[in-house]
């Protein structure tokens, strides 16, 4: 089966795809280097279902509306929406469809406490990132810095509570049974992904991406060792390995095995480098961060990118750490060194 690049879809005008029989995709606009977040629509008996809503803006919500047309439905056609993770390019619209339609949502239950309601929501957001980020050593000018970005983030947050939860290998209403939820924690704790076992697709929105390796963080409200439960995460879905894959970002592709494969070697290997910077007196999360390749030189990172680094950093030294080969003491920045008696710690920090 071919893949298809939503990518060149958007450039010839095309913001709608067929991928399947009653499977459509469509092109949601936001402000990232990814330029777009690709939501669906899966036909059933009533109507259709979407999976994903883009960001919260006039673009993105006419685009949306426009995608419903191709695919021969419209807002009063929506009968729900599956939501792969709350944040907000794949999230953002849910206000306006609550406003517009009488779609239930649905999301697993760990994607609740990450759903920003009200300013306080916003207020215990930025208060629980400027001490995780204080542990991790940032300076304070970079935590103004990133501080300020995520102020404007909050634009894009939707603060709309689903009507419906699902956990691992429930049936999606209004299905047959045919969709069915796989958990797949990492990217964020309650992310979903959704299997069509009728027509061999899999919705995999951030957990699996075709050129991107996942941005995996350790930060608050993200568990112990988030890599962990990702790398469990990629097993999981092996029950639908030869699906063609319906992402979030960049296009579709039917090359799942391989792909789940890299992305357990990536992670292997990304592990091994955090360990050598480790070894070479880096001590702290922001000296390691500052320490690893990224795909641009640290500095030249935006402000939302060093904070993805340096959660992506924390992450992997925690599972270094539950693994036995690396020791953090309780100090304020935490310091990381190599441990000496190689005994695994799993005590939440």
């Amino acid at each position: 089966m071919s893949t298809a690049n939503p990518a060149a879809a958007r450039q010839a005008g095309i913001t709608a795809t067929a991928f399947a029989r009653g499977v459509w995709g469509t092109t949601l606009p936001f402000p990232s280097p990814l330029a777009y977040s690709f939501g669906y629509l899966v036909a059933v008996d009533r109507g259709v279902i979407a999976v994903d809503l883009g960001w919260n803006s006039d673009e993105s919500w006419e685009a949306f509306q426009l995608g419903l047309k191709r695919a021969g439905a419209g807002l009063d056609s929506l009968l729900g929406v599956l939501v792969t993770h709350v944040h907000p390019d794949h999230y953002g619209l849910a206000d306006r469809v609550q406003k517009h339609t009488d779609a239930w949502i649905a999301m697993h239950p760990g994607e609740l406490p990450h759903v920003v309601r009200d300013e306080a929501s916003i207020r215990g957001r930025v208060e629980d990132m400027t001490v995780w980020l204080t542990r991790c050593g940032v300076p304070t000018h970079v935590l103004d810095e990133i501080h300020s970005e995520e102020a404007e983030l909050t634009s894009g947050f939707a603060s709309v509570s689903p009507d419906i939860l699902l956990g691992d290998g429930d049936k999606v209403p209004g299905t047959g049974g045919s969709l069915v939820a796989l958990h797949t924690p990492g990217h964020t704790p309650g992310h979903l992904c959704f299997h069509d076992t009728e027509r061999n697709l899999v919705f995999t929105g951030d957990h699996v991406l075709p050129r991107v390796t996942p941005n995996v963080s350790r930060r608050p409200g993200y568990g112990d060792d988030p890599l962990s439960d990702y790398s469990r995460s990629l097993e999981r879905l092996r029950v639908a390995s030869d699906a063609l894959v319906l992402p979030g970002h960049e296009w579709a592709f039917d090359t799942l095995e391989p792909r789940l494969q890299f992305l357990q070697e990536h992670q292997d290997e990304r592990g091994r480098e955090v360990e050598a910077v480790v070894a070479s007196g880096a001590t702290t999360v922001w000296e390691v961060t500052q320490a690893l390749k990224w795909a641009r030189p640290f500095e030249q990172l935006a402000s939302r990118g060093r904070r993805q680094a340096i959660g992506e950093t924390h992450a992997h030294l925690y599972r270094l750490r539950n693994e036995g080969r690396l020791a953090v003491d309780s100090e304020v920045p935490e310091r990381w060194s190599r441990n000496a008696d190689g005994m695994p710690r799993r005590e939440t920090a």
